[in-house]
């Protein structure tokens, strides 16, 4: 029989999980929350020898994929207890030096899950039934969690019921966090009415809904403007779970997100005429909505109550009345607001004052920009990618080579990681300025620091080479592209890519190029 009891500490932690799913999203900038204790009771650290463990089996993984790319992607599911003979046994090589965790087995799956295209989905799951069949192998939620949230989001849900009904057999720990895995799967899917009926089936598997089920339901709902069914949902069970800030929260967004304003006022009021009181999330969603929709005197009565009740705003409350002035252009009232802050003793944070640094490089002013920078830094607000994104595009704009170097210096000065936004704006200045030896470099870093390309990055590149006349290297980057990545080329760069392997006489290669897009449905086949 499957164990059913979470423990206190996990349920703290997925209440405080729902909490930063409202801020998670583009709506508003998530806040610094206490430390999130489901990082420990979920994602255990791994020592030094696990690490390398779970390393090796990814990299064995990734190899296998590289050579067996995944076929067809509208092909059947795979049969959920598959497994790879020649991928077992190099599982088998790699476990002898160490046995295989349950930690480990959910880092590999993770890592697996990790990148945006091209997930080694076949892979990942002949690990998984490798590994949980070991003989002693713990009966751990770890990796079947993970598995489960693997399949939930290349929507394989016939695979994750399996996976539960697995858990279930084998009597593995079922909690209310399996189930959030597979509710905000399902919904990120565009399947609410089967999210609901996830969440009616957990005492089927033993697992009692609890106030956390409902709440993450209703935030998972939300988030993806299924504000409609989360109201439903909230109004068939308000009787035997007691809405509070966190469900109210939730809805208020959720209406938000859905831009229907006056319902997410109504929403407002009920919580309050039920005792509720907003917290400064629940304030910050409705300022920042409200802006976004124009409404920004009425933002500011907002704020006014806020203050008046007695919430003190933080951060995201005033970057949420800076983004609005931001994005007009308005970089004065951007001030404004940054002094207002400063006046009520609030800290700006770096999203603060990546808007001001915005604002400045919209006004292409790189001096006032960079003086921000230095700030940031002295008041110990660590920048990140998206501060020096913005300072690269203002440089770009002004061809300043030179100062793209030092600026790209003092990002690694700083530890700031860069992001593919970063390595694309840098690669397209520097192709510009004909340095392709630093187009290069660029690339190699993007690979060491495991950033992932995009179809941006793979047009910079390939437009370069086909420039250069290096068919061979735009052959191996578009098969990469079209291949592994599952990435659907721009049409011009598929189109120059070919010409160049027609006039270097590589038609068989002409043949295979225009037999993969076909077979991935990004090109049809010419009469």
């Amino acid at each position: 029989m499957a164990f059913i009891k979470p423990s206190a500490r996990l349920r703290h932690s997925l209440l405080l999980r729902t909490l930063k799913l409202y801020f998670s999203s583009a709506l508003v900038p998530e806040p610094h929350l206490q430390h999130d204790t489901e990082e420990t009771s979920q994602n255990p650290n791994l020592s030094a020898g696990e690490t390398t463990t779970a390393d090796k089996f990814h990299a064995a993984i990734k190899d296998h994929h590289r050579r067996n790319p995944t076929p067809n992607p509208n092909a059947p599911p795979p049969t959920p207890n598959l497994t790879i003979p020649d991928l077992s046994l190099d599982f088998s090589t790699i476990s002898a030096a160490r046995p295989v965790s349950p930690s480990v087995a959910r880092r590999v799956i993770e890592k697996c899950a990790g990148v945006r295209h091209g997930i080694p989905f076949l892979q990942s799951l002949a690990f998984f039934n490798w590994a949980t069949t070991l003989e002693g192998f713990p009966a751990s939620p770890e990796p079947y969690n993970e598995m489960l949230d693997l399949a939930g989001k290349l929507r394989q849900f016939d695979l994750a019921w399996h996976v539960i009904d697995l858990m279930k057999a084998r009597g593995v720990e079922i909690t209310v966090h399996t189930f959030s895995a597979l509710v905000r799967r399902y919904v990120r899917a565009g399947f609410a009415a089967e999210a609901v009926h996830a969440f009616n089936r957990m005492e089927d598997y033993g697992c009692t809904p609890d106030k956390v089920a409902f709440s993450i339901v209703i935030s998972s709902l939300c988030k993806k403007r299924r504000a409609n069914e989360a109201q439903s949902f909230f109004d068939s069970l308000r009787h035997r779970f007691e809405p509070d800030v966190v469900v109210y929260t939730s809805l208020v967004h959720g209406w938000c997100r859905a831009g229907n304003i006056s319902k997410a006022e109504e929403v407002f009021r009920d919580m309050k005429m039920a005792g509720v009181k907003p917290n400064v999330y629940t304030y910050s969603i409705v300022i920042d909505s409200l802006c976004r929709c124009g409404q920004i005197t009425r933002a500011h009565d907002v704020f006014s109550e806020m203050i008046d009740a007695g919430c003190d705003p933080n951060a995201v409350t005033f970057n949420s009345l800076m983004r609005v002035h931001v994005k007009a252009g308005r970089t004065e009232k951007v001030l404004q607001v940054y002094n207002q802050m400063k006046r009520l003793g609030c800290a700006a944070d770096t999203i603060s004052y990546n808007f001001i640094i915005e604002s400045h490089c919209r006004d292409e002013n790189l001096e006032e920009a960079v003086k921000v920078l230095n700030l940031m830094v002295k008041k110990g607000v660590a920048p990140n990618a998206s501060t020096f994104n913005c300072i690269f595009g203002c440089i770009g704009k002004l061809h300043d080579v030179n100062g793209t170097h030092r600026m790209y210096a003092r990002m690694k000065e700083l530890k700031c990681q860069p992001n593919t936004l970063t390595f694309n704006i840098l690669m397209r200045m520097f192709a510009e300025s004909k340095s392709t030896d630093m187009v290069l470099k660029m690339k190699k870093e993007m690979d060491e620091n495991q950033v992932e390309p995009n179809v941006n990055t793979y047009r910079i590149l390939i437009s370069l080479f086909c420039e250069m006349k290096h068919w061979n290297n735009a052959y191996k980057l578009m098969t990469e592209m079209v291949v592994e990545k599952c990435l659907r080329p721009n049409l011009s760069v598929y189109e120059m890519v070919l010409e160049q392997l027609r006039k270097a006489g590589q038609l068989k290669k002409h043949e295979e190029l225009v037999d993969k897009m076909v077979e991935r449905g990004f090109v049809t086949r010419p009469l």
